[in-house]
């Protein structure tokens, strides 16, 4: 007897469902392409489980005709194309005929379809199998809803993560979409709670940018850059401070892919215009001709592949000028110091008898300094301190640059520059201090000192505190809603289906808690509540809480400060437990030394 067998149909469509169908994400996927490919106005999406358990997607497309609807779901059955010819151009999301075969395949699928208005057809099917097929009243457009995915394919059920988790990748995916087409409305339902309302828009710069607000908050929204278009390339990159997520959107004809030769354009642009590995968000858009992009190379048409180079070149370019305007608006004119002569500052040393590290700055007639730690701005001080001495303090770490003790002694201040870096002359050296940077750390530990062995309480507020982080950040905390409540954040779901905020920490000033949130939301989406243990979650709520409040309070770049401020900045910022970083890991201090100046004007 012949050891090789042809395999049933149904054996060779559960194969083939694996390529296609990976997850609920998959199912979402395809069948949201064919409702745009049907020109559907408008997409509803309904899941359960995160879809593990049920997916319903609604559109009003042009529907199918009863024989249209039978055979669609037949293995490399589609209307796309006829010809090898038209494979090479195709513009459809989907083409291959291989979607509906593969998820049928895999779940219980019923299809009603009608191309008039009340005149329809209703189809179950079970494993590849039409159990029904009858005539059935439905509005025009086609809804398909897939329940129990893999529930005859034990082996790949229990491959499927946590329903939170497959929840964000279904969310990904109708946002990736949705991105790509703002001319149609798409609504998403999760266990009968709403997560995305984006009504359709125009499909021009202006349109894009308001869906993005839709997905992801006016906010974030506003402090996007609009990238130079040519006809070709469109799109939004995000600004060079505050980036705090990586959301990387790449499509080519209304295509959302993964494409390595962008990605590494765009990552080399960042890296060479802003000397930085920290990655802004980005939209890019990219508009080819027909036959000069192949979409068949992946299974998912997940990548695409240019027959020419000028695509990714003209995205090069746009992103280069993006980047670099962004990078000249942040910039500001210098300020000189003036006022008369700088003030010598005297560092006594670690060996030195040392002031208490507590103590306010002190002249050099021992008159207090009227300096605080809020570090007031020029106007709120009385007097520039135009020619006088001020003993600071003694250092309690190590000194710049790991040198020894007496290499502090006689740092001199020089000035402010661009309302961003104190200046200090050293006995060798120029010494650069990121007031920002530099306020951050101090009020990092000194916050993280006042809460460390306190749980946080909550403290409630007048009013809801209404939460526009967009849909995928509002749907993080609904799930961590508990954990947070733990440690003194109190969410509540309100009545127009957003997410407010009634009660904050103790410790929290109200202004900040939106970003504390979205920065908690942003760190625990790719996490499970029940699994994340109470205790790591409270260590990284008040790092996060604490961080931000410091953040938020810290002087700001362009902020121009007095010499009294100035010292008190520096006096305090050595009297930290770790003072050569920001909570976030940046440098407050660089050192140039006198050698490497003379070198660089080629003296030496």
């Amino acid at each position: 007897m012949s050891k090789i067998r042809v395999l049933e149909d149904l054996l060779i469509s559960q194969i083939a469902a694996g390529e296609v169908i990976e997850r609920p994400a998959s199912v979402v996927k395809e069948l949201v392409e064919n409702a745009l490919d049907a020109g559907a106005g408008s997409i509803e999406i309904e899941l359960e489980g995160g879809g593990r358990d049920a997916i319903v997607v609604r559109d009003d497309g042009e529907g199918m005709a009863p024989e249209d609807a039978r055979l669609a779901f037949e293995r490399h059955a589609t209307s796309k194309i006829r010809s090898f010819e038209q494979l090479e151009s195709v513009r459809s999301l989907g083409f291959r005929g291989e979607a509906l075969a593969a998820i049928a395949a895999a779940a219980r699928v019923e299809c009603t379809t009608a191309t008039t208005q009340g005149e329809g057809h209703h189809l179950v099917l079970r494993g590849g199998r039409v159990e029904v097929e009858e005539p059935a009243s439905a509005p025009r457009g086609t809804q398909m809803e897939v329940r129990s995915l893999f529930a005859d394919l034990p082996a790949r059920r229990q491959f499927l993560k946590s329903a939170s988790t497959e929840l964000r990748r279904c969310l990904e995916i109708v946002h990736g979409y949705a991105l790509a087409r703002p001319d149609v409305r798409f609504d998403v339902v999760h266990d009968g709670r709403e997560l995305l309302r984006a009504p359709s828009t125009t499909e021009d710069a202006a349109g894009r940018l308001e869906r993005i607000a839709q997905i992801f908050g006016a906010d974030f929204a506003s402090g996007l850059i609009r990238l130079p278009e040519d006809g070709t390339v469109e799109g939004f990159v995000g600004p060079p401070e505050g980036v705090r997520s990586r959301k990387t959107f790449l499509f080519v004809d209304r295509r959302l892919v993964r494409d390595r030769a962008l990605l590494g354009v765009f990552y080399g642009a960042v890296r060479d215009v802003w000397k930085t590995d920290r990655f802004p968000p980005l939209f890019l858009f990219l508009t080819v001709p027909g036959g000069e992009v192949d979409v068949n190379v992946h299974p998912q048409k997940a990548e695409v592949r240019f027959r020419s180079r000028e695509p990714v070149r003209r995205a090069a370019s746009a992103l280069r000028t993006a980047l670099g305007e962004a990078r000249r608006e942040a910039a500001a004119p210098v300020r000189v110091f003036d006022g008369g002569p700088a003030p010598t500052l005297r560092w006594s040393g670690l060996g030195g008898g040392g002031e208490d590290h507590g103590a306010p700055l002190r002249s050099s007639d021992g008159e207090a300094s009227s300096a605080g730690a809020g570090y007031r701005s020029s106007g709120e001080v009385a007097e520039r301190i135009a020619g006088a001495n001020y003993a600071l303090p003694s250092p309690r770490r190590v000194p710049l640059s790991g040198r020894p003790a007496a290499a502090t002694e006689g740092l001199r201040l020089l000035g402010h520059y661009k309302g961003s870096l104190v200046l200090l002359e050293g006995p060798d050296a120029l010494y650069l201090v990121d007031q920002h940077a530099a306020h951050e750390r101090i009020l990092f530990e000194q916050l993280s000192q006042a809460i460390a062995a306190e749980t946080p309480r909550s403290q409630r507020l007048l009013q809801p505190l209404v939460l526009d982080l967009g849909a995928d950040l509002n749907e993080v905390l609904s799930r961590f809603s508990e954990r947070l409540e733990e440690c003194g954040f109190e969410l509540r779901p309100l009545s127009d289906g957003s997410l407010g905020l009634v009660g904050v920490p103790a410790p929290l000033r109200v202004g900040v808690a939106r970003q504390v949130l979205e920065e908690l939301a942003a760190r625990f989406r790719h996490l499970d509540p029940d699994q994340a243990a109470a205790g790591s979650l409270r260590s990284e709520l008040l790092e996060s809480f604490v961080a931000s409040n410091a953040c938020r309070g810290a002087v700001k770049i362009h902020r121009p400060l007095n010499g009294q401020e100035m010292e008190r900045l520096v006096t305090d910022l050595f009297a930290c437990d770790q003072p050569y970083s920001c909570p976030h890991g940046r440098p407050t201090v660089l050192k140039m030394a006198d050698s490497e100046l003379e070198r660089r004007f080629e003296r030496r």
